[in-house]
């Protein structure tokens, strides 16, 4: 049986009295790209730091490549290529210098670091910039940056919390076309968002989260056989407010 790049297994967390996710499970095969969709505050990003690591689960465990985060954090996080909603970047080094940084921690060969690096900057748009401080780049150049340190190490699984927000059109178009190739060529992606538009001719599966509960899972080709959009299903789980539910006149 092929092994999931991600199996979530009852996953659970609590925050005080607040059950922000409730026993969440998923299964996602390797090669895909995801689309774990909800408003704000659903448990989107909660899911995702028990997923990498970096807040423990209150019950239920994720198995990244068949490995546990909880019982192998470390083999875990080696797999992974994550890109935050919160950017953690140097403001006091150019972008090239973040990529060099990246090489030396995840001791990546120096002939395919320097491959893999000019690629990135050239598919992301960044080739020109890669000499200038990170304090003087645009909030979607560092976007973009972010991307590209998750990807130079070529992991297995790619995870994005929001990776659209705040993008113009041209930005998340270079961005798409990062993470297609990433698919195409066997990464697995998984990545949050609460901005349907932005992901209908990205994802291949989907996930709907509410209230920190899975209320929905599926794919496009299959809502496609179904005469319906994302748009439609995503809908089906929510409440228009009244505001919304408009009658023509006349």
């Amino acid at each position: 049986m092929p092994i999931s790049a991600i199996r979530l297994e009852h996953l659970t967390k609590r925050f005080g009295e607040a059950v922000v996710v409730n026993d969440l499970n998923l299964d996602i095969p390797c090669g895909t790209i995801f689309g774990f969709l909800g408003p704000n505050g659903a448990g989107k990003s909660t899911t995702i730091r028990m997923m990498t690591g970096l807040t423990t689960p209150e019950y239920g465990d994720a198995w990244l490549m068949g490995k546990s985060i909880r019982r192998d954090p470390l083999a875990v996080k080696s797999l992974l290529g994550v890109v935050p909603d919160e950017m953690a970047l140097f403001e006091y080094l150019t972008l090239e210098e973040h990529l060099d940084l990246i090489r030396s921690l995840f001791d990546v060969a120096e002939d395919d670091y320097r491959l893999r690096a000019e690629q990135l900057l050239r598919l992301l748009d960044l080739n020109e910039d890669k000499g200038k401080l990170v304090r003087n780049c645009s909030y979607g150049m560092k976007k973009k940056l972010s991307l590209a340190l998750a990807l130079l190490p070529n992991p297995k699984i790619i995870v994005l919390d929001e990776p659209f927000e705040g993008l113009d059109p041209v930005m998340c178009v270079i961005v798409k076309r990062a993470l297609k190739r990433a698919g195409a060529q066997g990464t697995t992606v998984f990545l949050t968002t609460h901005l349907l538009h932005s992901v209908g001719d990205l994802i291949e599966g989907f996930g709907i989260i509410r209230d920190g509960v899975l209320v929905k899972t599926g794919s496009l080709a299959t809502l496609a056989c179904e005469g319906q959009t994302l748009e439609d299903a995503y809908l089906q789980e929510f409440e228009l407010p009244e505001s919304a539910r408009l009658e023509w006149l006349g």
